[in-house]
């Protein structure tokens, strides 16, 4: 039945549906770039150094960094916004410098990292709407849902912070998306998989955090000596760069109890409400939080969401199996990429972008025939995290995110993130079980 219905729907129709996300995306860029109106979407944003509407803060210092290596002067000192060093720098800065590129092309490049996001858009919509096998009346609004999902985390307040500020993140993104399905499709040879390999270990290299999509791997039916060689190619490059990374945390702010307003953790839901000032990054001078024990209570909610899904699955009685490798990849390896900072402490909002690939992941899965009950609530939980994502000010019509709607979609971005470890966990569980049966 559903052959007939693909036969019915020409090819050329299916990927026109699947660009609309795209298109959508495309359109919004290219009004927001040049005119330089983020604060509508409550973002933040950073004055622009190199004469544009958007300045790229994040890349405006790799390519100023970039222009230091080329100068020979000290690289730690280069931010045009006097932030403090982060060695999440120093290796894109000497691509861009082997390639003669500097601050003077930080615009061009804050562009071409805006692109790579749109035809990252278009590439998973194309493959959701491609993979989806759900006929009827029921199957195509299903499949009209399934894309105003996608356009609503391709263009929510996460992802135009990481425009606007220029971030490597959307690269890293696009490339673990390229590795991860580069593994998923069934007829990939060696030489495919080495490509993408080698694409999630760049990914993990620009930022360390991503090398939580190593863990895909290390499931039953999942292992790859090729994605191993990647993974320990990774876990030496951090050993031997640990010190940079202890710096990067502690740049990066790690350490901070903040609210949702900027950052994105197991705590910053709690922070949020605890803390009385609604507009509050940070808690107030005289209000003391543990955030050993905010950690803890975060961890442990966690835990408790993975052991929710877990019987979920075994309800349901979803099997590894019948899980569609794609949506294993993307929901799994995406999951996990975000679950590394989210455990650790304090991430910048922007790493939400990082949301598409297990929505994309979720919604192939949804299409291919699998349980709806169980995955639409898990879309929409992601759609809502990223949504409540980055409201960091009031905009000039005076509206900013309520707090009510930031702590629940902390705890969606909780759920979303669960459901990814818990389908790792229950890849396991159900081997193990298999064995005493």
């Amino acid at each position: 039945m559903s052959t007939g219905a693909k036969q019915r729907t020409a090819p050329w129709a299916l990927i026109a549906a699947g660009l609309l996300p795209a298109a959508i995306t495309a359109g919004m860029l290219w009004w927001l770039i040049p005119s330089g109106q983020w604060k509508i979407f409550g973002i933040w944003t950073e004055p622009s150094v190199i004469n544009w509407s958007t300045g790229f803060a994040d890349l405006a210092y790799l390519t100023a960094t970039a222009d230091c290596m080329g100068a020979g002067t000290d690289i730690t000192t280069c931010d045009p916004y006097g932030r403090p060093f982060t060695p999440y720098t120093v290796i894109p800065s000497s691509v861009l410098r082997a390639l003669g590129l500097g601050l003077q092309q930080t615009g061009v490049l804050g562009v071409g990292l805006a692109t790579i996001w749109v035809a990252l858009v278009g590439a998973l919509s194309v493959l959701v709407v491609t993979r989806w096998q759900r006929v009827g009346a029921s199957g195509a609004v299903g499949l009209v849902a399934a894309l105003a999902a996608i356009t609503l985390l391709a263009i929510s307040p996460p992802v135009l912070l990481g425009v606007e500020r220029g971030t490597v993140d959307i690269l890293i993104a696009a490339l673990a998306a390229a590795g991860l399905l580069l593994f998923a499709r069934p007829a990939s040879g060696a030489a495919t998989k080495t490509v993408g390999a080698i694409a999630l270990f760049i990914a993990s290299i620009l930022k360390y955090f991503a090398v939580g999509v190593f863990a895909v791997f290390l499931a039953p039916r999942r292992w790859s000596w090729i994605a191993a060689a990647a993974g320990a190619a990774t876990v030496v490059f951090l050993i031997w760069n640990f010190d940079d990374l202890l710096v990067a945390q502690g740049t990066a702010r790690s350490a901070i109890v903040s609210t949702t307003r900027i950052m994105f953790s197991s705590t910053t839901g709690i922070v949020t409400w605890l803390v009385e000032d609604p507009l509050a990054f940070t808690p107030p001078t005289g209000q003391v939080l543990n955030p050993t024990l905010l950690k803890a209570v975060g961890a442990l909610i966690f835990l408790a969401l993975i052991a929710l899904f877990v019987a979920l699955l075994h309800k349901s009685q979803t099997t590894s199996n019948e899980i569609v490798d794609a949506s294993w990849y993307l929901i799994v390896g995406g999951s996990f990429i975000l679950a590394v900072p989210y455990l650790l402490g304090e991430s910048n909002d922007y790493r939400l972008l990082f949301l598409l690939l297990p929505l994309a992941g979720v919604l192939v899965w949804i299409g291919q025939g699998g349980p709806q009950l169980l995955l639409w609530p898990i879309g929409a939980a992601v759609v809502f995290a990223g949504l409540t994502g980055s409201s960091m000010v009031t905009n000039d019509a005076g509206f900013i995110i309520p707090k009510a709607a930031l702590i629940i979609g902390d705890f969606a971005l909780a759920v979303a993130l669960a459901f990814g470890v818990a389908l790792w966990c229950w890849a396991w569980i159900s081997k193990f079980a298999a064995r005493r049966t």
